[in-house]
Formats: C-alpha cells, sequence, structure tokens
C-alpha cells in the first residue's frame, strides 16, 4: 500500500514538472516575441507585458524547484516548507478585480497559485486533447498498442486532476515558496551558479 502510494505521489511530480516545463516553454516564446516588440518600437505596453512574462517565469521556474526538491528529497526542504507555513499569515489574497478593470490592465498579473494551477490545467488540456485522437483513430481502427496507450493517458488525466485538486499546498503557502524560491535564484545568478530548469528558461 505505501509502495503504491508512494508511486503514485512519484507519478504526479513528474507530471508536474513536465507540465511546468511545457509552460515554461510557452512563456518564454511569449517573452521572446514582446521583448523583439518592445526592441522594435519602444512602447510602454511592450515593455509592461516583458515585466510580467519575466516575473512569470521566475515564479513558475521557482516552483519547478521546488518539484525537483520534493521529487529528490532535497535536505534544505523541510527549512522552505516551515518557513512557508511561517509566512503564509502575511501573505494578503489578491484583489479580485472585476471584468471592467481587468479590460484596462495590459497584462493581468496572476497570483502564483494561479499560474501553477494553470499550468497544470494546459497539461490537463494536452492530455485529453491527445486522448480524444486516439479515440477516434480507435473507433475507425481498433489496435491493441493504441489501446494501452489510451489506458495510459487516461490515468495521466485521473493524476492531473487529483493534482489540481488536491496535490497543491495552501495558495498562501504556494506564494510563499515561489517568492522564496524566487529571491534564492536571483542570489545563485549574482553568485555564477547554475539555474533550476536553466535549459527549458531564459535567465
Amino acid at each position: 500500500m505505501g509502495t503504491q502510494q508512494g508511486a503514485g505521489k512519484w507519478r504526479q511530480q513528474e507530471l508536474g514538472l513536465e507540465a511546468v516545463e511545457t509552460r515554461l516553454q510557452a512563456l518564454q516564446e511569449y517573452l521572446a516575441v514582446y521583448r523583439a516588440s518592445f526592441a522594435s518600437s519602444g512602447s510602454a505596453d511592450s515593455h509592461a507585458r516583458v515585466r510580467v512574462l519575466r516575473r512569470d517565469v521566475s515564479r513558475l521556474r521557482a516552483w519547478g524547484w521546488y518539484l525537483i526538491a520534493c521529487r529528490d528529497g532535497a535536505r534544505w526542504l523541510p527549512v522552505v516548507q516551515w518557513l512557508a507555513r511561517v509566512f503564509s499569515v502575511l501573505v494578503v489574497p489578491q484583489r479580485h478585480r472585476s471584468r471592467r478593470q481587468q479590460r484596462t490592465l495590459t497584462m493581468r498579473h496572476l497570483s502564483s497559485y494561479s499560474l501553477v494551477e494553470r499550468a497544470y490545467a494546459a497539461q490537463e488540456d494536452d492530455i485529453q486533447g491527445r486522448l480524444l485522437t486516439l479515440r477516434l483513430a480507435q473507433r475507425q481502427s481498433p489496435n491493441d498498442l493504441r489501446a494501452r496507450e489510451i489506458k495510459r493517458l487516461e490515468r495521466q488525466v485521473d493524476e492531473v486532476v487529483l493534482l489540481r485538486l488536491a496535490g497543491l499546498p495552501e495558495a498562501r503557502q504556494l506564494t510563499v515558496i515561489c517568492h522564496l524560491l524566487t529571491w534564492t535564484m536571483a542570489l545563485r545568478s549574482c553568485l555564477g551558479l547554475r539555474l533550476p530548469l536553466a535549459d527549458v528558461a531564459d535567465r
């Protein structure tokens, strides 16, 4: 029983890390586009979007580092989790803006929790898309190999849904974790140390 739970938790961590890496690649592509736009036009709107995207990339990379630490059993992990519990009471929940107010903003600032949740949601949508394609092909031409792949993807969907619903820390604790590790990565960068997920996201 314990072995099965451990294996399930490990699969969730791997799916979470995959979701973060995929989302980081997408954000990096958006960032490259807006950087090019700012370089050519110098518009304030492009500059604002670049700032927001850079902040999102930093926080999402920090969460990816946290997932790697959970997977690998990093020795500093309990300290970060303790700090997250202690300082979470100081986090002010992000104020909900009306749709009219959101339209006046150049780009919406997401909370750390929403940022991570959207990465997981995008992962779920991607798997669901692949699953739909395979199911349609299976109806037209049944195949044992494809049937096994369908079952595998169905399990992945269940695991991603469970990850979104019950696999994330409380929102304020997640915010503290992302900020702590973002600051730590900034310090590592100043010291010339390699950054986590550096091959996925731009420094």
